[in-house]
C-alpha cells in the first residue's frame, strides 16, 4: 500500500510539472503612444485610467488615428498604421528583427482594441522572438456576442528550414453561447 501511495504522488507531481511547463507566457502592453490626424500625440502608461477613453474613441473612428505603438516588458514594439480607411501595417519588432502581417489580412481588420493587444509565446523563453512561434491576440470589431468581442489571433512560427518566424495563420474566435466559443479561419 505504501508503495502505491508513493507512485501515486510521484505520477501526480510529474503531471503538475507537465502542467506548469506547457503554460504560455501572456505580456500585456506597459505603454502606449497614438498618433491622431491632427498631429496630435498622446502617450499613455497601461494603468492611466484615460486608456480606455482613448481607445474606445479610436474605435468608434471619434478619433482619426493613423499610428499606434505599444510597447511591452520584453522589448517588443507593435506598430499599428492606419490611412483613414484601411490598417496600412501591423508590425512587430524586437531589436534588429521585425515581423508584418500580410495586407490581404490587414484588409479585413476592421477594428483593433488597443488595450487588449497581448502577446502569448512559450513560456520556456524570457521573449517572444526566442520562441518556437507567437501569437498577437486582440478583440476586434464593435459587435459583441453573447457580451463578448471576437478575438482575433495572428500566428506568427518558426519555418521548418530556417527557424525564421513567418506569419502563418490567423483565426476569430467568437462566442457562440453562454459557454462556448468557436474558431473561424480569417
Amino acid at each position: 500500500m505504501k508503495n502505491i501511495k508513493s507512485i501515486l504522488t510521484f505520477f501526480l507531481i510529474l503531471n503538475f510539472v507537465n502542467i506548469y511547463a506547457n503554460k504560455d507566457r501572456i505580456e500585456a502592453p506597459q505603454s502606449f503612444k497614438f498618433i491622431f490626424k491632427n498631429n496630435e500625440v498622446i502617450i499613455l502608461k497601461s494603468t492611466d485610467i484615460r486608456l480606455k477613453k482613448y481607445c474606445d474613441e479610436i474605435v468608434s473612428r471619434k478619433r482619426k488615428i493613423i499610428e499606434a505603438q505599444l510597447r511591452y516588458k520584453t522589448g517588443e514594439i507593435i506598430t499599428a498604421k492606419y490611412d483613414g480607411k484601411n490598417w496600412s501595417c501591423l508590425k512587430i519588432r524586437y531589436k534588429n528583427k521585425e515581423r508584418n502581417v500580410p495586407k490581404n489580412i490587414l484588409r479585413k481588420i476592421t477594428q483593433i482594441h488597443f488595450s487588449t493587444l497581448n502577446l502569448i509565446w512559450s513560456s520556456d523563453n524570457e521573449i517572444a522572438f526566442n520562441s518556437s512561434y507567437f501569437l498577437m491576440d486582440f478583440e476586434v470589431g464593435t459587435v459583441k456576442y453573447f457580451n463578448k468581442l471576437p478575438n482575433l489571433n495572428l500566428l506568427f512560427e518558426d519555418s521548418m528550414f530556417f527557424g525564421n518566424k513567418k506569419f502563418s495563420k490567423c483565426t476569430l474566435q467568437k462566442q457562440v453561447g453562454e459557454n462556448a466559443t468557436q474558431i473561424f479561419a480569417f
